[in-house]
Parts: C-alpha cells; sequence; structure tokens
C-alpha cells in the first residue's frame, strides 16, 4: 500500500505572527461594554415600563369595584359605600366648587351632605387602596319639594300608656316604634288621619328603652328615643305610738332616699336601694310638724304633710 505523508520542508521558515495593533483591540472592548451597559440599561428600563403599565392596568381593572348608594334623607343626602379592597378618599363638590376631601381608610363609609337651596349637579369620587376611582355625579333637584321633618310626640300617661303623636304640614304616611330588644313594627295612618297620627302603647312595668320614627309621604323622617319606666309612687304609712312617731315606706322596685322633717329637724337617708323601711322618731310635747318625701330607684316621689299631736 503505497502511503503519502505530509512533511513539512525543513529549509522552509515559518512565517512570523505579527501582533495586531492595540488600537482595534480597545474599540471592540468598549464596543462590548458599552453593548453590555445598553443590555443592562434596556432590561432596566423594561422593568420600569412593565411596572408602571401593570399600575396602570390595575387602575383601569373593573373587578371588586367600590359600591355606592345615595338616598335623601330630609334636608340632606346619605351616601355609602361597601368595598373589597380598602376605601382610602372620598371626594365630592357642588357643580364647579371647591372639592372636600375626606380620608377613610376603612372598607365601609358613610357621610351625610347638606342639600343646597337650589337644584345643582353634586360629584362624587371614592378611591381604593388600589389607586382605582370610581367617580359618580347625579343631579340633585330641590325646587318644590318638601323637606321639612314630621314633628314627633310621646306622652306618658297613667297605668303604663304612652301616646304617640306624629304630625306633619303635608301629610304623614306612618310610624315605626321599637321596644327594647324586640323587632321593629310598623303602622299605616287609616283612611280618617291625614296630618296627624295617634297611636298609644301599653308597657309593663320596669324600664323599657322606646324608639319612635315617623315617616312623611315625601319620606323625611323625625326620630325620637325615650326611656319609658312604669312604676307606682312609694307609699307611706304613719302611725304613732306615745311620744314615738313610726314611719313606715314600702315600694315594689325599691326606695331610693328618703327625706323626714320632723319640727324642723331632718332625717335623711340615701342610696337606700331597699324596698321596705320602717323609721322610730322622738315627738315633742304638743303638736308636731311632719314633712315626708320619699323617692323610689325609678325617680317617682311621693311626698306627705301633716301634724300629730302628743300629750304626756
Amino acid at each position: 500500500m503505497n502511503q503519502i505523508l505530509m512533511t513539512e520542508d525543513p529549509n522552509k521558515k515559518k512565517k512570523s505572527k505579527k501582533p495586531m495593533s492595540s488600537g482595534p483591540v480597545e474599540i471592540n472592548s468598549i464596543v462590548r461594554f458599552f453593548a453590555v451597559i445598553m443590555i443592562i440599561f434596556g432590561i432596566s428600563f423594561i422593568g420600569q415600563g412593565s411596572y408602571a403599565i401593570y399600575k396602570d392596568a390595575k387602575g383601569r381593572n373593573t373587578k371588586d369595584m367600590p359600591t355606592i348608594s345615595i338616598a335623601r334623607v330630609n334636608d340632606t343626602i346619605v351616601v355609602k359605600s361597601n368595598s373589597i379592597n380598602k376605601i382610602t378618599n372620598f371626594k365630592y363638590n357642588w357643580d364647579n366648587s371647591e372639592e372636600t376631601i375626606i380620608p377613610i381608610e376603612d372598607n365601609y363609609m358613610e357621610e351625610i351632605i347638606t342639600l343646597p337651596n337650589e337644584n345643582r349637579i353634586i360629584h362624587f369620587t371614592i378611591e381604593d387602596e388600589t389607586e382605582r376611582a370610581i367617580k359618580y355625579q347625579k343631579e340633585i333637584k330641590v325646587e318644590g319639594i318638601d323637606m321639612t321633618k314630621p314633628m314627633l310626640n310621646l306622652e306618658e300617661e297613667s297605668n303604663g300608656n304612652v301616646k304617640i303623636t306624629a304630625t306633619d304640614e303635608t301629610e304623614i304616611a306612618y310610624i315605626t316604634y321599637k321596644i327594647n330588644e324586640e323587632d321593629e313594627i310598623r303602622v299605616d295612618k287609616s283612611e280618617s288621619e291625614h296630618n296627624t297620627m295617634n297611636y298609644i302603647l301599653q308597657f309593663e312595668r320596669g324600664e323599657n328603652k322606646l324608639i319612635v320614627t315617623a315617616v312623611d309621604t315625601s319620606n323625611n323622617i323625625e326620630t325620637l328615643e325615650k326611656t319609658i319606666i312604669v312604676s307606682e309612687l312609694p307609699e307611706v304609712q304613719v302611725s304613732q305610738n306615745g311620744n314615738v312617731l313610726a314611719v313606715n315606706i314600702k315600694d315594689n322596685d325599691g326606695i331610693k332616699k328618703v327625706e323626714i322633717n320632723l319640727n324642723g329637724v331632718i332625717y335623711a337617708q340615701d342610696d337606700l336601694n331597699q324596698k321596705n323601711i320602717k323609721l322610730n322618731l322622738p315627738l315633742v310635747e304638743g303638736t308636731n310638724i311632719i314633712k315626708i318625701k320619699v323617692t323610689n330607684i325609678n325617680g317617682l316621689v311621693a311626698e306627705s304633710v301633716g301634724e300629730m299631736n302628743y300629750a304626756p
């Protein structure tokens, strides 16, 4: 087999490699350096741009936006809003007037705004923690609208009765009442009632919390709250045993204070909280002037004035 061998001519001189100029090397390094810098800067710029777009997209997201409701109550409007995200600010203004800003920092808000004296447009803005805002505007018409509240009167009568009287300058619609923790009860006006409603409630013995609301046909509202105490006056009995004045006081709910003036000398006891008290006081010879004042724990007062003669 023939083999072909490649050999190098020993007489042939190797060409020496010439060193490259330092100029192109430095330029290439600088170019590469700035290319890397530009890439890093580009990544940074894209990151900032994405964040801005993300914030903008989040701001335009309509999911879980705050809900808003507006209702007129007498000469005000009540604005309520609920939100899954925390509400940060509530802003409003009438027409082109200066904007009012109210910090909220809660998931629920309720604001009361006084109505103007003429028809105007109100603008609302509700901002939440996601930097979104819901804007709303509404024309409020007040001219020719009844905004006068009804009048309410609660009169305590005997036997634990309370008379409710609701009066309106136009037309009364209904009343509601709530006693203690019981359910609220609505009573509509009768066909014969127009401007005035009367209703009588009967209470059991003791202390009761009563809340009454009157509503007219224009949805104006008036509410009264009162504590109704059904009790009896303390019972005071006085008798004479020789030169001793015997005083017997009873009260089914409890006696709080007793004050007895016997011939100008005062005998007083306070913060008793007892249902039965007996006292024996000395009489002087001749005519004795007696004044007794008893207050029970419900604030009811019984008074007695009399004379008693003592002859040894």
